[in-house]
């Protein structure tokens, strides 16, 4: 067991410091700067809603943050409980929930595979694990709720609210959180969803990116690994 997470005091403590103690940039908060060509297409939008899926960090790599200051609210989810604590005492008036989002469920408990304390790797895929395992990386086995994202929303005072700004990064699982949305519902105006592929032809024939745009989305913007998707105007 982790005496630093086991034990409440350090918990906060290391909480504290990687809430307010981490190095973020003075133009961008996220990682690779996505929240920059959001603002493109937001900045009118004075309280908007968002929905952070992955959301990792309440600052730092954070592709919501800038509009929480902005006064927007919304739901942050992760399947790593430190990180959903790290959001209640930096961003408060959001709701911030741990939950796996999947095509099917409705919040029944599955194992979790973590790395570290609070880090970038967090998993279901038991054979990933595996894999990072034999690379010497040690992992930890927990139990998470599984759910769609529409269940998840459901279930929050945004309950039916259009989505402003969806963001997606959930290490290669994307594109089942998405298909786990009603979009007639939610219909979020931008998305972001991180794809590692590097061009133009091999981002088009990809799956997600043939159900994004069957869904009414045009590709406006690509920051590294992240697709910028705006739904075009009825």
């Amino acid at each position: 067991m982790d005496i630093v997470l086991s034990n409440w005091l350090l918990r906060k403590l290391f909480l504290i410091r990687k809430i307010w103690l981490s190095r973020t940039s003075f133009r961008h908060y996220s990682q690779y700067g996505e929240d920059v060509p959001t603002f493109v297409h937001l900045a009118p939008i004075k309280e908007g809603f968002f929905v952070d899926v992955g959301c990792f960090h309440p600052k730092k790599y954070s592709n919501t943050y800038r509009w929480y200051r902005k006064g927007w609210r919304g739901v942050n989810i992760d399947l790593d409980a430190v990180k959903i604590e790290a959001f209640q005492m930096a961003r408060p008036g959001d709701e911030n929930l741990v939950y796996a989002i999947d095509r099917e469920g409705q919040g029944e408990l599955r194992d979790c595979y973590s790395f570290g304390r609070y880090s970038l790797l967090s998993t279901l895929d038991k054979d990933f694990a595996e894999s990072q395992a034999k690379l010497g990386k040690k992992y930890v086995v927990r139990k998470v709720p599984v759910a769609t994202l529409d269940y998840v929303l459901d279930r929050t005072r945004f309950s039916g609210r259009k989505i402003d700004l969806l963001s997606v990064d959930a290490e290669g699982h994307d594109l089942a959180i998405l298909q786990s949305l009603s979009f007639e519902r939610y219909s979020p105006s931008l998305i972001l969803v991180e794809l590692h592929q590097y061009t133009l032809d091999t981002v088009m024939a990809n799956p997600l990116y043939q159900f994004l745009t069957g869904k009414g989305y045009d590709l406006v913007n690509w920051v590294g690994p992240t697709l910028v998707f705006k739904r075009k105007a009825s």
